[in-house]
């Protein structure tokens, strides 16, 4: 019988062998799946599913983009796709928010915030993508490549997750906001919105942070010799694990559903509204007209539905091994979850009559001046 006499030794309901029944000399922990190293005391998968999970096996050791697995390839090209059109949507919106008329309720405050985290999110989310590559390159010496490996780790996973949320939540206080003015009508405070949402903008990011602690503290980097590669892990308790799986779809769920409702609120209570001061159509006629009127109040949410499905199915059936014939499903799911941070002028701005408006004054104003500094020049 070659079964540990000590089930102590490895953890995780590990199995664990020796290499003799009575005096043994060696050990080794069979492990179950997605945990590893010696005592099968790391699992593999960690602050929700990220790029390390999904692309870890397929990056090649010291080898240069263009000889890495087409996986790799066609990640790199997808990261500066979406990197370069998020970029143009994130400076367009800042630009549209900025403007004071765009900020007279707290609604442009909180737009103009998701504007920036979205920003941040397409630095960061191409960031992760290219401190991965040269985790995997021996460009910068051992010393610089253990530091990118702990940045990328330590720094940019979690805060690639904390602002992801937090644009999640800024898109839902524009919700709760849109849906207390509908409600209050004539009652709705403007400038006491907007206090309320400096307060918000300054609490919410104190409060993720927080609430990331417990992971932080229990992640580190483990160098897998027997695979020659560094892993990005955190030790789990079963508390643990079941922390981070309800933060991770609360972030996800709850906001998705606070849009959802504040779109079907505002419908019905402005259609209510519209019945009760113009009697020349039915009930269904007025529906249609306020449905036509807020219809991208529900539209945006559906389509950030539709684009992080993929990536919370992925948090669940995502498997710990080397080779996946679900891999590129991974990468689809893992690449439209970063859609909506990167299109948030095409979600907020273009729909929105006084928005699109306020970003053609800014176009107009660009373009005289413009001129003006031509004219200048033809006269000197």
């Amino acid at each position: 019988n070659f079964q540990c006499s000590s089930k102590t030794y490895c953890e995780n309901e590990a199995q664990c062998l020796q290499d003799h029944p009575v005096c043994p000399s060696t050990r080794i922990c069979v492990c179950p799946k997605c945990f590893f190293g010696n005592r099968c005391q790391f699992y593999a998968k960690g602050l929700g599913s990220t790029l390390d999970e999904i692309l870890g096996y397929e990056f090649k050791n010291k080898i240069p983009i263009s000889r890495q697995p087409t996986t790799v390839q066609v990640s790199a090209i997808v990261t500066m796709v979406i990197f370069t059109i998020g970029i143009i949507n994130c400076i367009l919106s800042i630009m549209t928010f900025s403007r004071k008329s765009t900020r007279k309720v707290g609604c442009g405050l909180y737009l103009l915030a998701s504007s920036i985290t979205s920003l941040l999110t397409m630095v960061l989310f191409t960031l992760k993508f290219w401190f991965l590559f040269l985790s995997h390159q021996d460009l910068l010496g051992e010393r610089n490549q253990k530091l990118i490996i702990n940045v990328n780790c330590m720094f940019i996973e979690t805060l690639l997750k904390m602002v992801s949320h937090l644009d999640n939540w800024f898109n839902a206080c524009v919700a709760i906001e849109r849906t207390l003015s509908v409600y209050q009508r004539a009652n709705f405070d403007r400038s006491k919105m907007k206090r309320v949402a400096k307060g918000v903008i300054i609490s919410l990011p104190i409060i993720m942070g927080c609430l990331f602690i417990p992971q932080l503290l229990n992640l580190h980097v483990f160098e897998d010799k027997t695979e020659e590669r560094s892993w990005c892990v955190v030790t789990y308790s079963p508390r643990l694990q079941m922390y981070t799986y309800t933060l991770l779809f609360f972030h996800y769920f709850a906001p998705l559903f606070i849009n959802l409702m504040s779109a079907t609120f505002i419908i019905i209570a402005t259609t209510r509204q519209r019945a009760l001061t113009k009697s020349d159509r039915n009930i269904w006629g007025h529906f249609k007209i306020k449905f036509k009127q807020y219809k991208h109040l529900v539209i945006s949410p559906t389509i950030i539905v539709v684009l992080t499905s993929p990536y919370l199915i992925i948090l669940i059936v995502l498997d710990c091994n080397k080779s996946s014939n679900r891999l590129w499903f991974y990468l689809v799911g893992y690449f439209l979850s970063f859609i909506p941070a990167a299109s948030i002028f095409i979600t907020f701005v273009l729909p929105s009559t006084l928005y699109k408006q306020e970003f053609w004054n800014i176009i107009i104003s660009v373009r005289k001046r413009f001129y003006r500094s031509r004219l200048n020049r033809q006269k000197f």
